[in-house]
C-alpha cells in the first residue's frame, strides 16, 4: 500500500478554496490502495513543527502540495514547513529519498504569468530535498474554478489534471508529463462577479 502525504497550504484550513482540489485528489485514490494523510500549515507555529507531523513527510511515498500563489509567490508558512522537514532530514531522521511531488497551485487572477517562475522554485526545493519532481496543475482564478468544477463540460482540463496526478501515482510512469495550466472557461466579467462575491465573504483561498 503507498503511502499518500497531502498538504493544504493555505492558512485558511477547512475554509479554503484549495482544500476542494486536495479533497479532489483524495477521492481519486482508492483507500485499498493507498494510505493517505493530510498536513495543514500553520501560522505561527511555536518552534518546530512536531516530529509526528514531519514524520509524515518522511515515510510518504508522494506528496501532494496544493496551495494559493500568495502575490505571486509560495505561501511563507508552505516554505516554513519544508524548512523544517530540511531539519528534520538532515539531523539524521529515517525519510524516503525519491518520494514523488506533485503540486496544485491555485492564483486568484484570471491570467497570471508567474506560474513558471513558481515551478521553478518547486523544482529546487525538490532537488534540495532528494525528492522526485513530477508536476504541477496550475490554475488561474482558483477559487472560481472551485465554485464551478461540478458543472459539466466546464473545467476539462483541470479533470484532466487532476486526473493524470492519480494516474501517476497508480501507474509509476518514468516520464513526468508536462505541468497542466488551466485558465477559466467562463467569461472575464462572470470570473470577476464570483471572485468578488466570495471576496467579500472571506471564503477566498
Amino acid at each position: 500500500m503507498k503511502q499518500i502525504c497531502l498538504i493544504n497550504g493555505s492558512l485558511r484550513g477547512k475554509k479554503a478554496s484549495s482544500l476542494a482540489f486536495l479533497n479532489d485528489i483524495v477521492s481519486r485514490l482508492p483507500d485499498a490502495d493507498y494510505a493517505k494523510s493530510v498536513v495543514t500549515v500553520k501560522r505561527s507555529p511555536k518552534g518546530s513543527y512536531p516530529s509526528a507531523v514531519l514524520e509524515q513527510l518522511a515515510v510518504a511515498d508522494a506528496l501532494v502540495l496544493v496551495f494559493p500563489l500568495y502575490a505571486y509567490a509560495l505561501p511563507g508558512a508552505l516554505m516554513r514547513l519544508f524548512e523544517d522537514y530540511y531539519s528534520f532530514i538532515n539531523s539524521g531522521a529515517d525519510h524516503k529519498r525519491m518520494a514523488k511531488v506533485y503540486a496544485i497551485v491555485n492564483c486568484g487572477f484570471p491570467r497570471p504569468v508567474v506560474f513558471e517562475e513558481c515551478v521553478r522554485v518547486l523544482k529546487n526545493l525538490c532537488r534540495r530535498l532528494s525528492l522526485d519532481w513530477r508536476f504541477a496543475v496550475c490554475i488561474s482564478t482558483g477559487q472560481v474554478v472551485a465554485t464551478t468544477k461540478r458543472v459539466p463540460f466546464l473545467d476539462l482540463k483541470l479533470k484532466r489534471g487532476l486526473g493524470a496526478i492519480a494516474s501517476d501515482l497508480r501507474d509509476g510512469a518514468s516520464a513526468a508529463p508536462r505541468d497542466y495550466f488551466v485558465r477559466p472557461v467562463l467569461p472575464a466579467p462572470v470570473c470577476l462577479m464570483i471572485k468578488r462575491r466570495y471576496e467579500k465573504k472571506m471564503e477566498m483561498r
